[in-house]
């Protein structure tokens, strides 16, 4: 499922069933834990061939990120980008997957993600 567009040099999937934010990062809300949401790259990032080199400057669990606040940042070899946080948050999670390889996002952008937050105010999805 999803929508698929062409792009040199190959063919995106992009996942409809999450938010996505003009920085390129999609935004979940089908966390195991009630009321939580994730967060990773689209596959315009990663898309066919770009390898992601660091996953950097996390906020950690248990810290408070106000809206627009720094997440973290990921390094491609294309490009860097920021996660900011669109809402206020409390980190729950960070994935240990992606800080040991982060270019395993690279192969399954879509079931990788990178953070796990909580907020009062997540929009109804």
């Amino acid at each position: 499922p999803g929508i698929h567009y062409l792009l040199a040099p190959g063919e995106i999937r992009i996942a409809t069933d999450r938010l996505y934010h003009r920085d390129h990062y999609w935004i979940l809300f089908d966390s195991p834990r009630p009321g939580a949401c994730r967060f990773g790259l689209s596959a315009y990032v990663c898309r066919a061939g770009i390898e992601v080199y660091f996953v950097e400057n996390l906020a950690q669990p248990g810290e408070e990120v106000a809206e627009g606040g720094l997440l973290g940042v990921v390094e491609t070899e294309k490009a860097v980008v920021p996660i900011h946080s669109p809402l206020s948050c409390r980190v729950l999670a960070v994935n240990s997957a992606v800080l040991q390889d982060p270019n395993t996002i690279s192969f399954d952008n879509y079931g990788v993600w990178i953070l796990e937050v909580e907020s009062a105010s997540l929009p109804k999805y």
